[in-house]
């Protein structure tokens, strides 16, 4: 990445709204953020809304799409992951190559996948869920690290969730989640409620959104069980696999156990 291009993102960044709006598009992962939806979760009006936004999009930190009525808004990973080389371009002499996203020098856990590829792997992630930590867990064995979402702390919001499970090509009540959810006390289980109303819920309340779904090159999936994730990703495993609860689901060859 060139020094002129570094200073104008840093230049971009260094207003307090337009770190914010970054910092949250960096979270909603490369599904992105519609512009109704920024605003109303940063609190902004949309003309202010709209000048932050041609500010990131003008340094070349952010991208947009037109999706129907709605403008789409995600993170330009790719200029992302440019900007934090040249900060940390041969830091502690270590080659460039070997620093993604200020994993520089600490020993840290996610050292221990250092040199996988960044891809177009997402997954909306609940740490507290095993079967989410077991996903996660084969996404990585797969040499890959993943877009990580935690969508309790940062949920999709109403049309990326919308657009997820039309792109599952399921029912949205197959999405729903029931145990430790207000899904009885709300009466979800009603066969009148629309797919709005539905939406309207889990909107409301995010522990609704059952867990943990994936979205790759490959297709988009609720992977419950979770090696239901090894049908939509890209590259194969690169070793053995063991669920938390001692069950085999890879080989030593790398090969699916059925």
């Amino acid at each position: 990445m060139e020094k002129k291009a570094v200073l104008a993102a840093l230049t971009a960044l260094s207003q307090e709204t337009r770190l914010d709006i970054f910092r949250l598009l960096v979270q909603s992962g490369p599904e992105g953020r519609a512009a109704g939806a920024i605003a109303e979760t940063l609190g902004v009006t949309p003309a202010t809304l709209s000048f932050h936004l041609n500010q990131l999009t003008h340094a070349g930190l952010i991208m947009q799409q037109r999706e129907g009525r709605s403008l789409i808004y995600s993170a330009d990973f790719t200029r992302m992951d440019g900007l934090i080389g040249f900060l940390v371009e041969n830091c502690c002499g270590r080659p460039t190559n070997a620093v993604r996203f200020g994993r520089v020098c600490a020993p840290t856990p996610a050292i221990a996948n250092e040199g996988a590829p960044m891809t177009d792997v997402t997954i909306y992630h609940n740490p507290e869920c095993g079967t989410s930590r077991n996903t996660l867990g084969l996404i990585r064995n797969s040499g890959v690290e993943p877009t990580v979402i935690e969508y309790l702390k940062t949920p999709p919001d109403r049309e990326a969730l919308a657009d997820l499970v039309r792109r599952m090509g399921v029912p949205l009540r197959e999405v729903l989640r029931r145990k430790g959810t207000p899904f009885d006390e709300l009466g979800l289980d009603d066969p009148s409620l629309t797919d709005g109303q539905l939406l309207d819920a889990m909107m409301a309340h995010p522990s609704l959104i059952n867990r943990p779904i994936v979205v790759t090159p490959l297709g988009v999936r609720l992977c419950r069980p979770s090696e239901a994730v090894l049908d939509i990703l890209p590259d194969p495993q690169r070793g053995p696999f063991t669920k938390e609860d001692g069950e085999r689901v890879v080989d030593g060859s790398g090969n699916r156990i059925l």
